[in-house]
């Protein structure tokens, strides 16, 4: 490892556990078991790469990019006056300094095209100054680039564990479709950072979408910004606390200055940097957020090491009771014998696994798209009583924002309803394997609809202005003139004037109601225009989502299949290697069995001091292995 360029983004934990899933790989090529070597080389690979992601989120120009640059203390995200960020900016740890683009291709717009059939991002090496011109909606508007994110590696202490921060877009604020994709890409997160300045205390929308970021995340840190430039802040960082104590978000709040933490690392003022709030910030990141990421991806490691140790200690222990016990040898094989026929039933295409796992997916694609389809008349019974008890020309702006929320959590409870039930899924299929099932836990690969979001197509403008003082003009002018001309006219034939104080009150009163019933008319065709606009909008949701949980869901069944059959071949393999070993058993002589006996006691000794050391690194599996 003294040479691995990774290393130094590596904690110490995670380094030991790397020596012991190294160690176990050794073991499992010299028993000659490439199937669990194999298993532990991608658990390698996991670990190489412990990353967790931390989102900085909020409303447009509240400080978001100037927060990512104090934090790390290099200009990595553009800032200033007239910019807003209009791509997601990832920033990891790298020896040097630089920036990668990541390229939507053009055949992914295809809504038709499979999941497994979408390209990999087009990936363009860019210098790092030139970030802003792909981030930014002045430099690519519309994202005529087709920019999905842009990448930045820096040389930070910070970055070191694994820690990887995300600038989110700001454009449009919490209500446009950048703030449903990020809603989307929540789950993915392993931390949200909330960020708000400290102009004024927390609006309706800020508090909703915090109530919405809780939900999809577990670790959330809501960030008070710009403390140095409102003199007030302390009486808006209380009124936030007395607004997210009254939603019960039970979230840390902490305030801080990107100004000073800026001038403080340039002039190295300790006080100063202590000031500003982000040691604080800092040392939650770390200790919090970073630390319980790190437990998860060891404990992940340290369960498959504990899997292939049981594999292994099995296949020497049925060896060594039929060296120990000549007499008993023929038992052993027997039992043997029986468990390889029936795990040669678990290899086969007609195997109880194997149909439990198509039922269950056939299952759970139908309670899928009913549930789809029950969240989506939902929002648009909701929707059509919003805009009959409205005017969608006062009230279209806030209504659009709504909607974009609203489905983009439902599309993110769809996936996450998706990913619970595959995992009760998995859990059921574990079952037929019995006994020998030991700990199959699969970890399937989390759905980000991030993508799903952003790539729903359907506009939701409307032309939702009032009538003009000159159309209502119009409109009464007309009423007034008819009712006159036709009242006028039948006076006339009684030999009284066309115009004659009743007839004038009575075109007076037909222009009234002309002009209310031209507005009635015309606030219905605006809301029908709007029932029309929203249901556009849910119907294209409801294709695009629908088409791509069935390939995400065919995805899974496939990993399922896999993994299943990877177990079953693995435990094939330690069943008839201890077949072969006790068979072998019962035709050696006493010295050649008790020489043998002497090489399985050390086997299982070797074997039991891996399991030890992959125990020592997460207490809570030596505590439950203990039980």
């Amino acid at each position: 490892m003294a040479g691995d360029p990774n290393a130094a983004a590596r904690s110490a934990a995670v380094q030991k556990t790397l020596s012991v899933v190294n160690l176990g790989s050794q073991a499992a090529t010299a028993y000659k078991r490439a199937d669990l070597a194999n298993r532990l080389g991608t658990t390698t690979k996991r670990l190489s790469d412990p990353s967790f992601h931390v989102f900085v989120v909020g409303e447009f120009k509240q400080g978001k990019s100037s927060l990512v640059n104090a934090l790390l203390n290099a200009p990595v995200c553009p800032v200033d006056d007239d910019i807003a960020t209009s791509a997601p900016t990832a920033v990891r740890y790298g020896d040097e300094a630089s920036a990668a683009v990541l390229l939507k291709p053009p055949e992914d717009d295809d809504p038709a095209t499979n999941i497994d059939e979408r390209s990999e991002p087009i990936r363009e090496q860019i210098p790092i100054e030139q970030v802003a011109q792909y981030v930014t909606e002045a430099a690519n508007p519309s994202n005529e680039r087709r920019v999905q994110a842009v990448e930045v590696s820096i040389p930070r202490k910070l970055l070191a564990d694994g820690l990887v921060i995300v600038d989110t877009p700001g454009v449009g604020g919490l209500g446009s479709a950048h703030s449903a994709a990020t809603i989307g890409a929540l789950p993915m997160a392993d931390a949200v950072l909330f960020v708000s300045d400290a102009s004024q205390e927390f609006t309706a929308p800020e508090l909703e979408f915090l109530q919405t970021a809780r939900r999809m995340c577990p670790n959330v840190i809501c960030v008070l910004t710009k403390v140095d430039f409102y003199p007030s802040w302390r009486k808006i960082r209380d009124l936030n606390a007395d607004h997210l104590s009254s939603k019960k978000i039970d979230v840390p709040l902490m305030c801080v200055s990107s100004a000073l933490r800026i001038h403080a690392l340039r002039s190295n003022d300790r006080d100063l940097n202590q000031e500003s709030g982000f040691p604080q910030l800092v040392g939650y990141l770390q200790n919090e957020i970073a630390a319980n990421a790190e437990k998860l991806t060891i404990k992940a490691a340290v369960s498959d090491v504990l899997s292939v140790t049981t594999l292994l200690t099995s296949q020497f222990k049925n060896e060594k009771q039929a060296l120990s016990n000549p007499e008993n040898a023929q038992e052993v094989v027997g039992n043997l014998t029986e468990l390889q026929e029936r795990l040669n039933r678990l290899r086969g295409g007609a195997s109880k696994w194997q149909q439990g796992l198509s039922d269950g997916i056939i299952d759970l694609q139908t309670d899928l798209e009913h549930d789809l389809r029950s969240r989506l008349r939902t929002v648009t019974k909701q929707a059509d009583e919003a805009i009959d008890a409205s005017d969608p020309a006062d009230t279209w702006d806030d209504f659009q924002a709504w909607l974009y929320r609203r489905v983009a959590e439902d599309i993110v409870h769809t996936y996450t309803f998706l990913h619970g039930r595959s995992d009760e899924l998995s859990g059921r299929v574990a079952e037929h394997f019995g006994e020998d099932s030991g700990d199959l836990a699969v970890q399937l690969e989390l759905i980000n609809p991030t993508d799903i979001v952003a790539s729903i197509d359907a506009n939701t403008d409307i032309q939702a202005q009032r009538m003009g003082m000159g159309a209502q003009g119009l409109s009464a002018m007309r009423g007034s003139y008819g009712g006159m001309l036709m009242f006028g006219m039948l006076g006339n034939m009684a030999g009284l004037a066309l115009a004659n104080p009743a007839t004038i009150v009575i075109g007076l009163f037909m222009g009234r109601k002309a002009l209310r019933d031209e507005k009635e008319r015309q606030l219905a065709m605006r809301r029908n225009q709007a029932k029309q606009a929203h249901r556009k909008y849910t119907d294209e949701v409801g294709f695009v989502v629908g088409k791509d949980s069935r390939d995400t869901l065919r995805r899974i069944q496939r990993q399922l299949r896999d993994f299943f059959a990877t177990r079953a071949e693995e435990l094939h393999k330690s069943t008839a290697d201890a077949l072969g070993a006790a068979q072998k058993a019962v035709k050696s002589d006493q010295a050649t069995r008790q020489q043998r006996l002497r090489d399985v006691n050390a086997e299982l000794e070797r074997i039991a001091v891996l399991r030890k050391k992959a125990l020592e690194l997460s207490p809570e599996l030596a505590k439950a292995a203990a039980s």
